[in-house]
């Protein structure tokens, strides 16, 4: 389905991770409510760097990846926990923009691949 399954599988799992243990040790139900979060976008940043550049084509999807996983673990712990889904809208606009900054390294992290692969 995604190719390559290993980039799928890391930005994905990256994404989940960061979200329950932000949530975890910053104390909150959702990560973004935590000071912490912000402290994990790099490192997703910096994770949809390194896979583009190992796997350049299509970058912008290991960006992205990692915040559909989070959405997916968000409204999981929200249904688990009696939550609606009423703020999921909003919800997915805030991480389409995380992606989108995400896709800044990622695009780098490609390019920077794909030379390496040229010479």
């Amino acid at each position: 389905m995604f190719q390559p399954l290993w980039a799928s599988l890391v930005t994905l799992g990256v994404g989940a991770a960061a979200w329950i243990v932000v949530a975890m040790f910053g104390g909150r139900r959702e990560a973004w409510d935590s000071e912490l979060y912000f402290a994990a976008l790099p490192v997703i940043g910096l994770t949809a760097g390194a896979v583009a550049y190992f796997a350049p084509v299509r970058f912008w999807r290991w960006a992205f990846f990692p915040f559909l996983a989070q959405a997916v673990v968000m409204l999981a712990q929200g249904i688990a926990g009696g939550a609606g889904a009423g703020l999921l809208p909003p919800g997915l606009i805030v991480f389409a923009i995380f992606g989108a900054v995400c896709a800044i390294p990622a695009a780098i992290g490609a390019a920077a691949g794909r030379k390496a692969a040229a010479r």
